[in-house]
């Protein structure tokens, strides 16, 4: 039978008038499924589920079709000749065919689908954090009645932690994160009994604390271990007695003793450090800890090295101060002096690796060492806090912050004294608008900002409202920001709300906001910001001669070059662009991850070359750019090309 003939008879038999209502009615359902699987509570992989349930159930349809409707018309007509006989069962051989040839392509298409949403493998899974078997340390209870012994307190509880934070053995919860949650706890009193706080809040299986006593000049330590729910005591350790001027050498006897009660003596610790500090630098390094004040931070880390040059907390957290404040090359100097005690404490190993993949941009790498660190202490704020920034700003894994930001509880934390909490906050807002919540963001940073002023939200709340349509909350937060913040950070959530209107394909609502940058007054107008929004409005003569101006005083910004190349570009000065570019390239430097090749991306997007504009943005991947706010997907000069399959290549270089 000929297709021209076997597409007739479907007609004429309504075959495909049944065909269409499926296929119509199925993609109504998904519709409605991508728009309320998230108020419903439902899985994010539902939408996926439900496609695989209709793949398979349209062979069945067609099926079904021919049996109760195409076939029972075939009895119907009685008399019919030869011919009529031969033509019908050509057919049916069609039809049937037809039918295979769909039901292999709809396997197929659910193979591909279930392969890429529910049997991936990943290394980089996050660890299953939640057990039944944490511990709390608490500090020791100085009952010498001499305040100059309140710092063992917390050196006996530290040291122990060291002894007992293994792979395998158990979750810590350490005197500090109790202290932090005493501090941030809405409506807790700064005196209130630690236990409860832990009991209520942590819920250790297990609460390990103690006293310890002045007796005829020599210090007296004794330990116990207690339930955390019945608070029974499930053993008490072997007290330990030592002189009054070197309190360690107790703390490390009891150490080994708890050690012991959890592990065997043939199991490797995973221990910071293999031997307690030194007890100045220990005090140096505790005062470090609080110091909110940065010459002093790095200052006390210096006497605590100076003490004992074998303590490798202070060496390790002076590459982080370091990293933090953008000095690479300091921080790269500062980690090559570090040696481990011995190649078998792999805690040590771990970090080292994780400083060393991120001064080298090795992105993957670094989300693994943090992962193994989340997995010792997920409810220590800062790691928390680290854990969720690497994955979303380094390898791309919004999926992952959710799980990491849900270890930690905020429901009672007071955000006024708890600068992680925001943060956190931050991060999970930014990791909710890049899955496409929203709305979920939006609650989030508006019930955050009704508890504390936190200006860092303001921009991820920008682009919130324009991704949601939410214009009319846009308009009432510009009246406030207009009232109660600085030209300077108005115009640069101006040029934000202009970027995402360009982001979403509304280029006069952008310009609007680019308008309200280029008619502030002069003396308030911060001129990159001008010069951005001219470059963005396409007036690139006018951005040119600002962009000059900026250049002139910031010869080694990068995205002021290349801005300043793409404008030079566009009205014709091509020498000068090529001017531009070359200086762009002899900028290159170390640990720059990925920001030359990242701005090249940009002149070849505005040139229209894909082949570099690709092979740029991939160097920049590798090299470790980050996936921010303002990068990649989120920048409005890729808008042509953020949807390519090389494109989502970038996207994915760490996943």
């Amino acid at each position: 039978m000929k297709l021209k003939s076997f597409f007739k008879q479907c007609h004429e038999k309504e075959v495909f008038k049944m065909l269409s209502i499926y296929i119509v009615s199925a993609w109504v359902i998904l519709q409605v499924l991508s728009i309320t699987w998230q108020p419903l509570g439902l899985p994010q992989k539902s939408v996926a589920f439900l496609i695989i349930v209709l793949l398979l159930c349209f062979p069945l349809y067609i099926f079904f079709l021919w049996k109760f409707r195409v076939a029972p018309l075939h009895k119907t007509e009685t008399e019919i000749d030869e011919k009529e006989k031969k033509k019908r069962t050509a057919f049916q051989k069609m039809y049937f065919s037809s039918l295979g040839i769909i039901t292999s392509l709809c396997v197929i298409a659910v193979f591909l689908i279930v392969n890429r949403n529910f049997s991936q493998t990943d290394s980089n899974i996050l660890p299953k954090v939640v057990k039944s078997d944490k511990i709390a340390v608490l500090k020791f209870g100085n009952n010498t009645g001499d305040p100059q012994y309140d710092i063992v307190s917390k050196m006996a509880a530290d040291w122990i932690i060291h002894g007992i934070t293994e792979n395998n053995v158990a979750q810590v919860i350490t005197q500090d994160q109790v202290d932090e949650y005493r501090s941030i706890l809405k409506g807790k009193n700064i005196e209130e009994n630690e236990s409860t706080i832990v009991k209520e809040y942590l819920k250790p299986s297990k609460i390990i604390s103690g006293n310890f006593f002045l007796k005829n000049g020599n210090l007296l330590f004794q330990g116990m271990l207690t339930d955390g729910k019945t608070n029974k005591t499930n053993i008490s350790f072997k007290p330990t007695e030592c002189a009054a001027e070197n309190p360690l050498n107790c703390i490390e006897e009891l150490n080994e003793s708890i050690t012991g009660y959890f592990i065997t003596e043939d199991q490797k610790k995973l221990m910071l450090q293999d031997a307690p500090p030194k007890y100045d630098a220990y005090k140096y390094l505790l005062e470090a800890k609080y110091s909110n004040d940065n010459e002093e931070y790095i200052n006390l880390l210096n006497k605590a090295i100076t003490a004992d040059s074998t303590y490798f907390e202070p060496k390790v957290l002076r590459v982080a101060h370091y990293y933090n404040l953008g000095e690479y090359k300091t921080a790269d100097s500062l980690l090559k002096q570090i040696k481990p005690d011995s190649y078998r404490n792999k805690r040590q190993l771990n970090l080292l690796n994780m400083y060393e993949a991120l001064l080298k941009g090795e992105n993957r790498t670094v989300y693994r060492t943090i992962l193994k660190e989340y997995e010792i202490a997920p409810f220590d704020l800062q790691t928390n806090k680290t854990a969720m920034v690497i994955a979303l700003q380094y390898v791309n894994r919004p999926q992952d912050v959710d799980a990491i930001y849900k270890t930690v509880a905020m429901d009672s934390m007071n955000l006024q004294n708890c600068a992680d909490c925001t943060i956190r906050i931050y991060v999970k807002a930014y990791a909710d608008i890049e899955l496409g919540k929203y709305s979920s963001a939006i609650q989030l940073m508006e019930n955050t900002q009704k508890e504390v002023e936190a200006k860092l939200l303001n921009r991820p709340l920008v682009i919130a409202y324009i991704r949601a349509g939410k214009e009319e909350k846009l308009d009432q937060f510009f009246r406030k920001i207009n009232i109660v913040s600085s030209p300077a950070e108005a115009q640069e959530l101006y040029l934000q709300a202009g970027k995402e209107y360009l982001l979403k394909g509304e280029k006069e609502k952008a310009v609007e906001y680019f308008n309200k940058i280029i008619n502030t007054e002069k003396e308030t107008v911060v001129s990159k910001m001008l010069a951005d929004a001219f470059f963005y409005k396409e007036e690139y003569e006018k951005a040119q001669r600002i962009l000059k101006e900026v250049y002139s005083q910031e010869p080694e910004n990068s995205d002021v070059l290349v801005k300043l190349a793409i404008s030079n570009q566009k009205i014709g000065k091509v020498a000068d662009a090529e001017k531009n570019l070359n200086t762009l390239e002899n900028l290159r430097a170390d640990h720059q991850f990925g920001e030359i090749d990242y701005a090249l991306g940009q002149y070849y997007a505005a040139t229209d070359n894909e082949t570099e504009l690709y092979k740029h943005l991939l160097k920049a991947a590798a090299n470790g750019h980050l996936y921010h706010w303002k990068f990649f997907k989120n920048d409005p000069q890729f808008i042509d090309y953020n949807k390519t399959k090389a494109f989502e290549e970038v996207m994915d270089f760490w996943k």
